[in-house]
């Protein structure tokens, strides 16, 4: 009786110990998927600054000299080689945050299979436990009925 009480009590701190992994798996997802939309979000706007430069390009082109248009471009392929490089570290970012995510979203998985494994053992236990209790009770009742009989000789 107390082996399954004991095996019952271990259970259940598995079970809890498999929810706070759980738990812990759901946040580091939570938070690759912040960091990657973070991520994306200064893409974007890097990007509408690339965008934003190249248009400044344009205009000065329209309106300066060959010199003030060759030190322009000089300065946007500088800047061009900076968001080049920043975006190249954003990508790199993002594919790391992208397999920290993969792995978190298995271990999650792999601790929900283990959650409902560990719940089916549980039930099963249960069970088993109800049946050892309707054997013992039918087992006193025999002794019981005997011993009345014993007494009644």
């Amino acid at each position: 009786m107390k082996v399954i009480e004991n095996r019952a009590l271990k259970d259940e701190e598995k079970v809890e110990f498999q929810e706070i992994q759980l738990k812990e798996a759901k946040h580091i997802a939570e938070e690759a998927d912040r960091k990657y939309e973070e991520v994306a979000r200064k893409l974007v706007i890097i990007e509408g600054d690339l965008e934003h430069t190249e248009e400044r390009t344009e205009l000065a082109e329209s309106r300066c000299d060959i010199r003030l248009m060759d030190q322009n471009q000089k300065c946007l392929s500088a800047a061009e080689e900076k968001y080049s490089q920043e975006e190249d570290k954003y990508e790199e970012e993002i594919k790391i945050l992208s397999d920290k995510l993969k792995e978190a979203e298995t271990r999650a998985e792999f601790a929900k299979r283990l959650v409902a494994k560990l719940e089916k053992t549980i039930d099963d236990l249960e069970n088993k436990l109800k049946c050892t209790k309707e054997e013992h009770l039918c087992t006193q009742r025999m002794l019981d009925q005997t011993l009345l009989d014993l007494n009644e000789m």
